[in-house]
């Protein structure tokens, strides 16, 4: 037989909180979206590159949407994959526990 599942929840909880932290920056990121255009603004009274500027931060404003979504939904797997070992651990050292006890 092996040496079984090695866990390491440190490192775990360190992508987790690194995918939340993308997440708000995604977040801050959304807030922000004006910014682009408003510094593009329209020079030499041409709007065109304003105009661009608008239309990609409309795009990325929807692609990152979808990331920060798929970031999420990994963020929680990774806690589920937490939460499941450590349920696991603490059922088999009581179940450990008991049968010492016997």
């Amino acid at each position: 037989m092996g040496d079984g599942v090695k866990v390491d929840y440190d490192e775990l909880g360190s992508l987790r909180s690194e995918l939340d932290a993308i997440i708000t920056e995604f977040d801050s990121a959304g807030a922000r979206r004006r910014e682009l255009q408003g510094a593009v603004a329209r020079p030499y009274g041409f709007g065109d590159l304003h105009d661009v500027a608008g239309d990609f931060e409309s795009r990325w404003d929807d692609r990152r949407n979808r990331l920060k979504d798929n970031c999420q939904t990994v963020s929680d797997h990774v806690q589920d994959v937490i939460d499941g070992f450590q349920q696991g651990d603490s059922e088999m050292a009581t179940q450990i526990e008991e049968g010492g006890q016997s």
